[in-house]
């Protein structure tokens, strides 16, 4: 038996435009589950896909995300007049339960995958009495909807292919190697509470009397994955030294907080205990060590402002040389407590002054067109990026979606001018922040060609996600060189190669 998986993670539309510098870790993980089951596993992202290959596999596994619905139902059509193997859509896709009604594919994987899939395998793909799966009974022809599978709780199971190589630009990719599953904020959006004298969700809870789901409004995270649990270092580690040893140049600590890693048990509350600072710093010295060994660089992303500290600072600072990214949606305060975030936008001040103290690059996520947005929240957010401004390395935008599982699922982006308002303060202070880069000379990952001048090349700083675009830069694909940079945009710089 033969598997394809298919990397379509956010791939919009058809194309991936940005964030094609991204290796998830879900598509290995697949990878790893079925070679642990004696399956052989390719993995194909979907720009490289020759459909006519299609006919070579038993199994075709299709990762995506909420927003790269067009792509996967295409896909999918192409798909069919090929072959009648079975086709398996898993990843953040998946959480609409509803998903095979609208893609006519036989199985979807809601949550996580790890003893599902192996479970599927032992019942030849029949999905019938399957937890944490939705498929088509063709026999009565209709969507059989199963129960949710309860959170894994040994994480032993997470055992990802490290075989990078099915990606063309592993050399120059960020590689996510998950350290953390599940989030610790068991909080809830108040903007759908009706029962103002309830104060159980104050610190996180796991049962809400409305049965409102946990976490920030806008996320699916604690829905689908439950409460923060984290990796062994040891198992970590093993698999950051086998991508390492293939040639992967860039890892990424992957959590939804990382701050989480080995906080507590069962972690629901976001704000105590404290960081596990010691934990840390063993992950970091030895993540550090074997960065150097091989000439490569180990970053992380996401943290929660109200768990960086001075303390944590000092760590990060000895052994990263990374942005840290911070959640803070709304820089309005009230409007922060109907979301049902863990942190407010004080706390998010402190935290980028921190990361400034020890020079350290914060970069800040912003939302618009939340539910509960308005003029005054919008203004506050906007005062509150200008604010900021001289703390942080980059803002980064997005537009409200609703997500399958979150507690806003049901709602619809409002967009007005006040959001837009948002958006474009946003992008003018990136414009600003990125004029420090000019005349500086930058190591840069040469990654490939030019989408439309075929002389240059795409490029990305060693240290984080920024992309650079490397003027007759093409012959160098796979190096790294010193570029000198001579403009900036709103999201990437432009530079030429100094020496050659």
């Amino acid at each position: 038996m033969k598997a394809l998986i298919i990397d379509c993670l956010a791939s919009g539309d058809g194309k991936r435009i940005l964030a094609r510098d991204v290796i998830g870790a879900g598509p290995r993980t697949v990878k790893g589950i079925l070679q642990s089951e004696g399956i052989e596993a390719k993995i194909i992202p979907i720009e490289d896909l020759n459909i006519k290959d299609i006919k070579k596999y038993n199994l075709i596994f299709i990762s995506a995300m909420t927003s790269d619905f067009k792509c996967v139902k295409k896909l999918v059509e192409r798909i069919r007049l090929k072959t009648d193997s079975k086709i398996i859509i898993g990843g953040p896709i998946a959480n609409d339960i509803n998903l095979l009604e609208k893609i006519e594919a036989d199985i979807s994987i809601v949550g996580e995958g790890e003893i599902t899939i192996r479970e599927l395998i032992k019942k030849d793909f029949n999905a019938e009495n399957v937890k944490g799966t939705t498929y088509w009974d063709y026999d009565e022809d209709e969507l059989k909807i199963n129960p949710l599978r309860e959170i894994l709780t040994d994480l032993k199971l997470i055992t990802p292919s490290t075989e990078i190589k099915d990606y063309k630009n592993y050399f120059s990719a960020r590689v996510y190697v998950e350290v953390v599953r599940g989030c610790s904020n068991f909080k809830r959006p108040l903007l759908l509470c009706t029962n103002k004298k309830c104060k159980l969700c104050e610190n996180g809870t796991l049962k809400c009397p409305l049965n409102i789901n946990p976490g920030c409004g806008f996320c699916s995270v604690p829905s689908v994955f439950g409460y923060a649990r984290s990796r062994d270092e040891e198992d970590i580690l093993k698999e950051i030294e086998a991508l390492l040893e293939e040639g992967v140049k860039r890892i990424v600590l992957s959590a939804p907080d990382f701050l989480d890693y080995k906080r507590g048990e069962k972690l629901i509350n976001p704000y105590f205990p404290e960081p596990n600072y010691e934990a840390i710093e063993s992950l970091l010295s030895n993540c550090k060590d074997l960065a150097d060994k091989y000439n490569a660089n180990v970053l992380i992303e996401n943290i929660k402002a109200n768990l960086f500290n001075e303390k944590v600072a000092d760590i990060f600072s000895k052994y990263l040389k990374t942005p840290i990214y911070i959640g803070c949606e709304s820089g309005d305060k009230g409007h922060c407590k109907l979301l049902g975030r863990p942190t407010t936008p004080n706390d998010v001040l402190k935290a980028v002054k921190i990361a400034k103290k020890y020079n350290l690059k914060a970069q800040v996520y912003f939302i618009y067109g939340l539910p509960g947005e308005n003029e005054e929240t919008a203004k506050n957010t906007v005062n509150f990026m200008h604010k900021i401004k001289n703390y942080i390395d980059k803002i980064t935008v997005y537009k409200f979606r609703p997500l399958p599982m979150s507690a806003f699922q049901n709602f619809k982006p409002n967009i007005t001018k006040y959001s837009l308002l948002i958006r474009e303060t946003a992008n003018k202070i990136n414009l600003e922040i990125k004029k420090k880069y000019i005349g500086k000379v930058l190591e840069v990952i040469i990654s490939e060609r030019h989408f439309r001048n075929k002389k240059d090349a795409i490029g990305y700083l060693p240290d984080s996600g920024l992309m650079v675009v490397v003027k007759n830069g093409a012959k160098f694909i796979g190096k790294i060189k010193k570029v000198k940079i001579i403009k900036t945009y709103e999201k990437y710089l432009e530079g030429r190669i100094i020496g050659d």
